[in-house]
């Protein structure tokens, strides 16, 4: 049996009435555009050809242990989470059924605001059509939830298991939160994210994917900023697969905020995509994109940045930088940072490079007594290091920066 005939037979737990017509509406989406494919633009450098084959196995490797230790922790197994933690006063964290039959209409209108009728958008589609896991974490207004980390495992041994989960997060206003994901599955999950940002409100977002060879990581991050909200991600990819991740912010706010940091080490035939339209809508704005890769083997990277400052979004500042270094001939990189910019007085750059590490540093650390590997292996550290140190919270930092050494380490 093929993956797409898998991918459509659902088996979801029970959901109100409106959900459900929700979900068959997205099926019948998904039906018509099937996955995307290399002849749409915003799919041109990524092929996901091989979820229609036959299943491949995946050896086992050692689970990576969770990022942070001491923090409130969820496990997700196959979507599925296991109890529940206590939370502070003022955070609620639930089951995406239970929330949505008991739902008011917010959450009917922020599932009813994602785009998922374009071709695409299909991976949204079909995540929409398989609506039974996931979870809605809120926080009340003024309230700090701290750290959250959701570690995401699967227990299958094979890319047959296609995982579909969705994650709301709310904050209301001058509401804080601190939340790592740390992915090490196999098999495909198609995960969407809906973030919506009161005024004032802060929300720092961590992924670390150190997933098994031949997994497949498929993410789209849904968000919405309002006035002075700030927005942090930081995304670290060392798994051998395929990761693509979606980004799409509207800045509907005055004084929003938004950071998107990556860095990412493909190798063997791994791949890495990050797709990213941030959209200035109101004045004052600022948006940094901060991305860096080093790639080796047959690894492949592709980065799409647009930032779109609309008419009216007077005094933003938008910058985008890409930088990559290619550590074999057989490695490949496409890069595409773009600004449209239809508004005043605005700061704006972006650039993009690919080069090789430079020689003449190699030089200088062996001249001190370095091996030739030790010494690429320092500057390559170094490099995507120049990421993490833009980590706002220092724990975090230090943790990423611990688990890229232990990459590059085990690439020696």
């Amino acid at each position: 049996m093929s993956h797409l005939a898998h991918l459509e037979s659902p088996g979801l737990a029970a959901l109100p009435a409106w959900a459900e017509a929700l979900r068959a509406q997205a099926q019948a989406q998904f039906a018509v555009h099937g996955l995307p494919h290399r002849r749409l633009e915003a799919w041109k450098y990524t092929s996901l050809k091989g979820l229609e084959d036959e299943p491949v196995p995946v050896p086992a490797t050692t689970e990576q242990a969770p990022l942070l230790s001491e923090c409130a922790t969820v496990t997700l197994v196959d979507g599925c989470h296991d109890a529940l933690p206590e939370l502070p006063h003022g955070v609620s964290l639930e089951p995406l059924p239970v929330a949505l039959a008991k739902d008011q209409g917010v959450l009917r209108k922020l599932l009813a605001s994602l785009p998922a009728e374009a071709a695409d958008e299909s991976l949204t589609a079909l995540n929409t059509a398989q609506l039974d896991k996931g979870l809605l974490l809120r926080v009340a207004a003024d309230v700090d939830a701290g750290r959250l980390q959701l570690c995401w495992r699967s227990s299958a041994r094979s890319r047959a298991a296609f995982i579909n989960t969705r994650l709301l997060i709310v904050l209301e206003s001058n509401a804080r939160l601190e939340l790592i994901e740390d992915i090490d599955i196999s098999g495909v999950c198609n995960q969407v994210l809906q973030l919506q940002l009161a005024a004032g409100s802060r929300l720092h977002h961590s992924r670390l994917q150190a997933a098994q060879a031949d997994s497949w990581l498929l993410t789209r991050t849904e968000l919405q900023q309002a006035a002075d909200a700030r927005f942090e991600q930081a995304s670290l990819d060392l798994g051998h697969g395929l990761a693509r991740h979606d980004l799409r912010a509207r800045l509907a706010g005055s004084g929003a905020h938004c950071r998107s940091l990556g860095a990412y080490l493909p190798t063997a035939q791994a791949h890495v995509d990050h797709h990213l339209n941030v959209r200035h809508e109101a004045p004052g704005c600022e948006s940094h994109q901060l991305f860096r890769g080093v790639l080796r083997d047959q690894g492949r990277a592709v980065f799409s940045g647009r930032v779109h400052v609309l008419p009216g979004a007077d005094q933003s500042e938008a910058h985008q930088s890409n930088a990559n270094l290619l550590r074999s001939e057989r490695a490949e990189v496409d890069t595409k940072p773009e600004l449209i910019i239809e508004a005043d007085e605005v700061v704006a750059s972006h650039g993009a490079t690919v080069g090789q590490l430079d020689e003449t540093a190699v030089f200088y650390l062996r001249s001190r007594g370095l091996s030739d590997d030790a010494a690429r292996q320092l500057l390559t550290g170094a490099f995507c290091q120049a990421v993490i140190d833009e980590v706002s919270d220092t724990q975090v930092r230090e943790a990423l920066t611990a688990r890229l050494a232990r990459a590059l380490g085990a690439e020696q």
